[in-house]
């Protein structure tokens, strides 16, 4: 396993070399860890002396011993706290033709001497990321035109590991933000949600494709269904400020490089 040294920030991406699992050299007392050890040992460690504390892993179609596979890694969330700092990256194990054979999300625990890139921009569905859309929005006509009749509370959660959420929630009144908590007193009127990768790989796409994600089932709602068919304007509209205000903090000097282990980063 090599080591990424440059600092670390929600969107980084790396891409291994492609190799044959049989030339790996494994000997596991179980097959069902094949996955799990070869995307160990293609995948970079994130930083000199950083511990791997969690995995939550899945398997589409298990790899085997024959499979030419590569590592494909993203960054979804960093979290600085005083017990440290925790970040979280998804890795997938694709095949020479594309497809995902198995994936998981990895938990890491860094040492203080890291250097890391955190902003309420990329820290997605807390209320920080909130009043930020609050305070963009609030100068968006389509916006308040769009909920100008509207009473009632937006729900975004974005999924981590171990059946973590960071959740947020939009409270609307005839077109405006009035309030931005994790929680409001009677809860949402509806709540998008998607897992974390998801809400990266929206953020920093090169083109806002929220709606063509959304039908093909990368989104999911809970609560009032019409209200969330009803509103698809709208919240295409919160999407796009969420990702002005992600691809502005991205474009920041030191932010635009992805980070590639043996062949560039795939878009």
């Amino acid at each position: 396993m090599s080591t990424l040294t440059t600092s670390i920030g929600v969107g980084d991406r790396t891409v291994s070399d492609a190799r044959r699992v049989s030339e790996l050299g494994l000997s596991l007392p179980d097959a069902s860890l094949t996955g799990i050890v070869v995307a160990g040992l293609l995948a970079p460690q994130l930083t000199t002396g950083a511990a791997r504390t969690g995995l939550q892993w899945n398997s589409q179609t298990a790899v085997t011993g024959g499979d030419v596979v590569h590592v494909e890694s993203v960054v979804t969330r960093v979290d600085q706290s005083t017990g440290g700092t925790v970040v979280d990256r998804h890795v997938r194990l694709v095949d020479d033709g594309g497809s995902i054979r198995e994936q998981g999300i990895e938990t890491w625990l860094l040492p203080e001497s890291s250097e890391v890139r955190g902003d309420p921009a990329v820290d997605f569905c807390t209320p920080a990321w909130g009043e930020l859309l609050r305070e963009s929005l609030s100068a968006d006509p389509a916006f308040a035109s769009s909920l100008s009749t509207w009473d009632g509370t937006v729900g975004l959660r974005c999924t981590d590991a171990s059946g973590r959420a960071r959740e947020l929630h939009l409270r609307i009144y005839r077109g405006r933000i009035i309030d931005v908590a994790r929680r409001v007193p009677g809860g949402a009127t509806f709540t998008l949600v998607a897992p974390a990768e998801t809400w990266v790989d929206l953020m920093f796409a090169e083109h806002n494709d929220f709606m063509r994600r959304a039908i093909r089932g990368e989104f999911s709602s809970s609560g009032d269904g019409y209200e969330y068919l009803r509103l698809t304007k709208p919240l295409d509209i919160i999407i796009a400020h969420a990702r002005s205000a992600a691809r502005e903090w991205q474009s920041v000097a030191g932010h635009t490089l992805p980070l590639t282990c043996g062949r560039e980063a795939r878009s």
